[in-house]
């Protein structure tokens, strides 16, 4: 298992460890493109796909958060197992 796959395990787990830097990485490994950076947030879009706003301060992430990358995470395809 690599390090995205742990990564979205623990995603999926919701665990409260996950950071900010995380969050960002898995995103752009999605395909997802940084499009606004407005101080301390950070706007991903993809065509098609809701748009996913990280907040770079708030580490690690909000519950709040999670549930959204963990819905993104399944509208592209993953599964929690």
């Amino acid at each position: 298992m690599g390090k995205y796959d742990k990564l979205i395990q623990r995603i999926f787990n919701g665990n409260q460890d996950v950071t900010s830097d995380e969050a960002v990485k898995i995103l752009k490994k999605l395909g997802f493109k940084a499009t606004s950076t407005g101080g301390s947030h950070l706007t991903f879009r993809k065509p098609n796909r809701p748009s996913v706003t990280i907040v770079l301060t708030q580490n690690p992430v909000k519950p709040y958060m999670l549930e959204k990358l963990q819905e993104t995470l399944i509208n592209e395809g993953y599964q929690n197992e």
